[in-house]
């Protein structure tokens, strides 16, 4: 079924005209004003070819389009596959979330977005708990994962009748001519190529953080505890247990290396994120929006990480479904006693639950955002969103004892899963008891109303009070972050929330602005919703400037707080230039000034008309040619230009050294358990041997480069002044590296491994191999 406030045909009097026939009219539309708009969209694809010059020849940003076809052709016969049953793998798990959803009672869904947002979400919950269950017992394999899936997928065949995933007939309709997507697709085709390019996923701090525990748990099939962290570099504060679970389970039931696994879901993870942009956009400010945040978002930086396939990219569609799911109670009809739909709340906890688990800071973000909407409307928001926040907040206790460092058995997770499903049921029930004796319940709502996408009961007045109080917060978490930031005296912080925006995002600043200006005379609620969102944000770096800086938490506070908020802010900035685009779209009224408008802010947006460029990945916006020039330029010399191989990370040496290691886990004699004690001269992943990364196993660091900072909080990055304590602790492989070791290190070091028993059972021209 699809939304009326998504249907075109309510935002202009371009569409009321007749459907578009034959091949012109399916290319540019039929009707004057949609004909300009194709005009003005055409005339940006030019813009992005000829900007793309502009990038091809400068010095530090330039490419070569044989190239980079070249690179892409080389990587192909690996890359290609991985990114389709990656993308198969994400489906099933997605329609596996979704039906558990149906099976617990939740409401069909009234459309595609729907369905995959909502999967995606209990897919997350389910993977985590499948996960802490199985895993913590060693049965975290694919035919385990079959089984359930087989399972999951036969209670629905038993009862599809009865409970039909979607609301409706599946109707799938293209509103707009084609010229209005090929520019969209010509942007958004940038993470993808870099995908087909890349057979190792191409950040390097995702490696040791995301990478590692999903190469753990494919390779041994288990999760002892909560806090299992194979790489030394990071530790139980870097783990997200949403993003390792559902990583894991995809990995595992394709049994692909994780390193390609990740740098595969790229494809999926654009795909939802795409969704989840478009779904919110829709329902915040009318179904124009929906199109329109497709060429606002490829401005963020959240857009250029999508090839990580990182956790604060990862979260995103589960905080958008946070929020969609807000904003939807506002258009929904008077709903019965809560009594009645316990497990409609169900999805809406699973989405802030996940999120949590994905990623906390941007998990807490949007539950803060969540948390101011239901202050500004608790009359009609309680009843909902009380239970799913106290739902939620159980699920996400076990990513708060793994950060707090607390080696819970991972068993443990899913206690708390399963009492998080269940307290949102009995909150439904006891809030939808004291709601329907002393709340108002709110009346109707026609669908479809004019005006925003989001429409209430509560007069415009009144909206307009909470309007004035949602800006005076938003301007006075500004200046305190400000101050706070100004007077820690720490060189390490951003300067400002409002400084960064301004400075980095400044024509999604101006735009989103812009969009309030236009709005102004009738404000909606979409403007209210994406200012607690924002809020919740500027409040996250306002809290950040209260912690000191004593210790590595503080400090790593000072530091993840804002550099997550800045994943988050240029989305939300994203979604009012939306807005804005969507408001100067409708304006009949501004006749060939519309597509005039439009046509500007292409020019703006996509061609480097200023100097500088933005330089590869540094946190700001990247204009259209900019992001697609540096896509093309990553897949013609590969991410990892300064490492042994610039595809695949690890030359041929370093290759046989894990082939070594992945031979003794197939054999069973280097298990879950079995730790390796690595000595080189440096633990950087670009010196020597990722061993966590590429094997999975529980590896620690003796090297000339010990590190104890916010960046390397794993506690097992050692000096060589631990080696004999280490050796005593009884390690069941030492990987000896004796490049850049002097001749006398490598003799005392020897000397060390023969008194503690190690003997050597491998070598070749990089490392030896010692055990017991």
């Amino acid at each position: 079924m699809r939304d009326a406030a998504q249907s075109p045909q309510l935002e202009s009097g371009a569409y009321r005209s007749v459907r578009p026939s034959g091949l012109a009219a399916g290319l540019i539309g039929r009707g004057i004003g949609v004909v300009t708009m194709s005009v003005a969209l055409l005339f940006g694809f030019g813009l992005l070819a000829a900007g793309l010059e502009v990038v091809r020849v400068s010095s530090d940003s330039g490419f070569s389009y044989d190239g980079a076809v070249n690179g892409i052709l080389s990587q192909l016969a690996v890359t290609g596959p991985a990114a389709v049953l990656m993308a198969v793998a994400t489906a099933a798990n997605i329609l596996a979330g979704a039906v558990a959803l149906r099976l617990l009672g939740t409401p069909a869904f009234r459309s595609l977005s729907d369905l995959a947002l909502a999967g995606f979400a209990a897919a997350v919950v389910l993977d985590a708990a499948t996960l802490f269950l199985l895993g913590s017992i060693g049965f975290f394999g694919w035919p385990e994962l079959l089984l359930l899936h087989a399972t999951v997928a036969g209670a629905y065949l038993a009862a599809r009748r009865r409970l039909p995933l979607l609301a409706g007939p599946l109707r799938v309709r293209v509103w707009r001519p084609a010229a209005w997507w090929l520019l969209v697709v010509a942007l958004w085709v940038g993470p993808l190529i870099v995908q087909l390019a890349s057979p190792a996923v191409p950040f390097m701090d995702v490696l040791p953080n995301h990478v590692a525990p999903v190469e753990h748990i494919r390779v041994f099939g288990s999760f002892g505890t909560l806090t299992t962290s194979p790489s030394p570099i990071y530790g139980p504060s870097r783990l997200m247990l949403g993003y390792v679970a559902t990583l894991g389970q995809l990995t595992t039931i394709t049994n692909l290396d994780a390193i390609l696994a990740d740098a595969a879901f790229a494809l999926p993870l654009t795909i939802l994120v795409a969704l989840a942009a478009r779904r919110l956009a829709g329902l915040l400010f009318g179904g124009s929006a929906s199109f329109w945040i497709l060429l606002t978002v490829p401005l963020t930086f959240t857009f250029m990480r999508l090839p990580d396939a990182r956790g604060t990219v990862f979260a995103f569609p589960l905080a958008a479904l946070a929020l969609c799911m807000v904003t939807s109670e506002f258009r929904a009809r008077e709903r019965p006693k809560a009594s009645r739909s316990a497990a409609t709340e169900l999805s809406l906890t699973c989405a802030i639950g996940a999120g949590f688990l994905a990623h906390p800071l941007l998990g807490l973000v949007a539950i803060t955002a969540v948390a101011g909407a239901l202050i500004l409307y608790p009359d009609r928001l309680a009843r909902r969103l009380v239970p799913a926040l106290g739902g939620g907040a159980v699920i996400a206790i076990p990513q708060v004892l793994t950060m707090a460092g607390i080696a819970a058995p991972a068993w443990a997770g899913a206690m708390f899963i399963l009492a998080g499903i269940g307290a949102a049921f009995v909150l439904s029930y006891a809030v939808g008891s004291l709601a329907d004796r002393f709340l108002p319940v709110p009346a109707a709502t026609p669908e479809g109303a004019a005006g925003s996408a989001v429409t209430g009961t509560a007069s415009r007045s009144t909206d307009w009070v909470r309007a004035i109080l949602v800006g005076s917060a938003l301007l006075f978490l500004a200046v305190v972050a400000r101050r706070l930031i100004a007077a820690s005296g720490d060189p390490a912080n951003p300067s400002d929330p409002l400084g960064e925006l301004m400075g980095d995002f400044p024509r999604l600043f101006w735009l989103c602005l812009g969009g309030v200006a236009l709005s102004i005379l009738r404000l909606g609620r979409g403007w209210m919703l994406l200012g607690c969102g924002i809020g919740a944000a500027l409040a996250a770096w306002a809290a950040s400037g209260l912690v000191g800086n004593a210790s590595l938490t503080e400090q790593a506070v000072h530091y993840e707080v804002p550099k997550s908020v800045e994943y988050w802010l240029p989305v939300m900035l994203a979604l009012g230039a939306a807005a804005a685009l969507a408001a100067i779209y409708r304006e009949r009224r501004l006749g060939l000034l519309r597509p005039i408008a439009i046509g500007a802010f292409l020019v703006v947006a996509i061609y480097p008309i200023t100097m500088p460029l933005v330089q590869d990945v540094r946190i700001g916006e990247h204009r259209g040619a900019e992001s697609l020039g540096l896509a093309l330029r990553e897949a013609e010399k590969g991410y990892w230009a300064s490492y042994p191989d610039a595809r695949r990370i690890i030359d041929g040496p370093r290759q046989e050294v894990v082939d070594m290691l992945r031979g003794e886990e197939t054999a069973g004699r280097l298990g879950p358990q079995t730790r390796v004690l690595h000595i080189a001269s440096s633990f950087q992943q670009w010196a020597s041997v990722p061993i966590g990364v590429f094997t999975g196993a529980i590896e620690t660091s003796i090297s000339l480069q010990p590190e104890l900072s916010i960046h390397t909080d794993g506690g097992r990055l050692l000096g060589f002044p631990q080696l004999p304590a280490e050796l005593a602790g009884g390690y069941g492989y030492v990987v000896l590296e004796p490049d850049g070791l002097s001749s006398d290190l490598i003799g005392q070091t020897k000397t060390l491994l023969s008194g503690a028993g190690y003997r050597p059972v491998w070598s070749n021209s990089r490392a030896t191999v010692y055990t017991r």
